[in-house]
């Protein structure tokens, strides 16, 4: 047996490709935790007329904003969600902020020649008491005004935070009028057949009401017809459109959605009502009336906010 020697042994070695050693991989650096400049913002140009013309149009606008609270608290419930509004209006410009805080300042002098007659309807609409003009009135001077004293950059940046207010302000009273009792009809038939997928063998007596053979009555009314859950529903989806920033196809599907959900989820309600009643008596029925409400929206809420994750919301 031949032996290699040590220089053909050192030789063969040399010959061999040399393996790289990796270099250690740099530690990821610390993310950047959003910080709101409020120093910044006191500073800027528009700060003090800013301050200035809010309380001017807090001033002018008292009415409409001293009559919120006793609409948002309504038995009806149609502005039930009106609460959280404004605070999700102010999460929808938080979350844009670290996109639109440097834009640059322009102020538009020019624009307060629109303030004039926005101001002058809106005085005349507070005295007669036609809260929904004044709340439109109060919408559009709001975007006057960040023209006036931001210019278009920052218009562009605010005009759908400032527009969302609308869900929360008196302008729906023609949609409640028009369309309460077609979906009213509507959910009495979601839930007849849903009843009858339950195996209660429910009797419609007439458009709006369902009697089972208990004897129990479901009387769709009014507040039970939906509309409301719509209202609610539509806020919550046009925040995941401002804030999800989903694809333009995404955003249409969410917004399609809406509808359908709703009324599914109304009827499901109305026949758990009759379930219970069914089942357990009309007090426990009513009961159930009462707070069911509430689990249906935040079943709604979750079911939009899973859609969205599905959609392609990251954030």
């Amino acid at each position: 047996m031949s032996k290699v020697t040590g220089k053909k042994s050192g030789e063969l070695a040399a010959k061999l490709p040399k393996v790289p050693t990796p270099a250690p991989a740099e530690p990821a650096p610390p993310k950047e935790r959003f910080k709101f400049d409020a120093i910044a913002i006191v500073k800027s140009q528009a700060f003090l007329p800013g301050v200035l013309l809010f309380v001017g149009l807090c001033l002018m606008f008292w009415e409409v904003v001293k009559f919120l609270p006793s609409l948002w608290l309504s038995d009806d419930g149609y502005y039930s969600h009106g609460f959280l509004v404004p605070l999700i209006s102010g999460f929808i410009v938080f979350k844009a902020w670290p996109r639109i805080k440097d834009r640059p300042v322009q102020t538009q002098w020019w624009a307060a020649v629109f303030l004039v007659p926005l101001l002058y309807l809106a005085l005349v609409s507070n005295m007669v008491g036609i809260y929904s003009i004044a709340s439109y009135t109060m919408v559009a001077c709001m975007l006057v005004s960040v023209l006036m004293l931001a210019g278009w950059q920052w218009l562009r940046a605010l005009f759908f935070p400032i527009c969302y207010l609308l869900f929360a302000l008196p302008i729906w009273s023609m949609v409640i009028d028009v369309y309460t009792n077609p979906l009213q009809i509507v959910s009495t038939k979601v839930a007849y057949k849903l009843l009858e997928w339950f195996g209660l063998q429910p009797f419609e007596a007439n458009s709006t009401t369902i009697f089972l053979n208990s004897g129990f009555a479901l009387d769709v009314g009014v507040p039970c017809s939906g509309l409301k859950l719509i209202l609610a529903l539509s806020a919550f989806t046009v925040f995941f459109i401002l804030v999800a920033r989903l694809k333009a196809w995404a955003n249409a599907f969410l917004a399609i959605l809406v509808l359908p959900l709703a009324i599914a989820i109304n009827g499901l309600r109305i026949a758990l009502i009759g379930v219970v009643g069914d089942h357990y008596g009309a007090e426990a029925g009513i009961k159930f009336h009462d707070y069911s409400g509430y689990i249906t929206l935040l079943i709604c809420f979750f079911i939009l906010f899973k859609v969205a994750r599905g959609l392609g919301w990251k954030d």
